[in-house]
Formats: structure tokens, C-alpha cells, sequence
């Protein structure tokens, strides 16, 4: 069983003090098999941005509650087996959150297709292909010959082959 670890601060890196409430959502049976767990509530004290009193949590689904600077969140997670668990991993499982790096790659993939799809319904001379700019990003130049193609890797993330 899982103890909560894990930081909090403001975005300016200033730590805050509050609490975390964790409770089950409802009575289920204990991990092991041997019990029950209810739904009563336990506090989890947050001192100068760190987790201080954490209990062991018996996995399985819980509700967090995260009260700092006056404001309430709440998340309906899935507490892991193992000897502790980070916060930002239950609280994850709710939130949608695409790194800028990802989403940058996406956009410029995005832009290249769209390039592409404009250049072939365009009706030209077929000629063009897709090339990489000095900064890596992928472009379709309808004046030029040769250059690559897009194409999948095994995950299913495009990717420009052939420049």
C-alpha cells in the first residue's frame, strides 16, 4: 500500500499550505480481500508545498480533494499498488495535458499535410515534395522535385521520410 508524495506550488514556485482529503468513493473490499474500506474521510496536511502526513492508501479508486489558497479541486483517481505514489500521477489519470514539444511536432506534421492535400487538389504539374526547413520543420514546395513523403512509425506518429 501506497503512501501520497508530491510538491505543490503556485506558478511562481512559491510552495503552498493547505490539505489533501482522501477517502474512498464508496465501501469496497480492501485490496487484499480481507476487509472492508469505508468512506470516511483522512487529511493529509500540506506544510511549506510538501505532503507531511500521509497515511499508507489502500489502492483502488478514491477521491481526492486538494484544498489551497482557498480554492477546492477534486479528482476521482485509482490508487496504485506499490510504496508510494506522487500526487501528480493520481491527479493525471483526470487531466488532459499535451506537453508544448508534442504539440509543436503535431502542428508542423499538421502543416506539412495540409501543404500537401493543398498542392495535389491545386491541380499543378505534380511536381514538389516535402522538405525540412533549417529549424527541422517539415514543408511542401510545390516549385521543387524530389523531396519526402510522411509517413507512420510503428505508434502511429508521423514522420518525414526521404529528405
Amino acid at each position: 500500500m501506497p503512501v501520497l508524495t508530491g510538491s505543490i506550488t503556485d506558478v511562481g514556485g512559491r510552495p503552498a499550505a493547505g490539505r489533501l482529503q482522501v477517502r474512498a468513493p464508496m465501501v469496497r473490499q480492501k485490496s487484499n480481500g480481507t476487509g472492508l474500506v469505508d468512506e470516511r474521510q483522512f487529511d493529509i496536511h500540506i506544510i511549506n508545498g510538501a505532503i507531511t502526513n500521509s497515511p499508507t492508501i489502500e489502492p483502488g479508486p478514491a477521491s481526492l480533494t486538494l484544498s489551497t489558497g482557498g480554492r477546492l479541486r477534486k479528482w476521482d483517481v485509482v490508487v496504485p499498488e506499490g510504496s508510494a505514489v506522487d500526487l501528480w500521477d493520481l491527479i493525471e489519470q483526470q487531466v488532459d495535458y499535451d506537453p508544448p514539444v508534442v504539440s509543436k511536432v503535431f502542428e508542423y506534421v499538421q502543416r506539412a499535410e495540409a501543404a500537401a492535400d493543398r498542392a495535389e487538389q491545386g491541380g499543378g504539374t505534380g511536381g514538389g515534395g516535402i522538405f525540412l526547413d533549417a529549424d527541422g520543420v517539415p514543408y511542401f514546395d510545390t516549385t521543387a522535385t524530389g523531396g519526402g513523403s510522411i509517413a507512420l512509425d510503428a505508434d502511429g506518429v508521423p514522420y518525414v521520410t526521404g529528405v
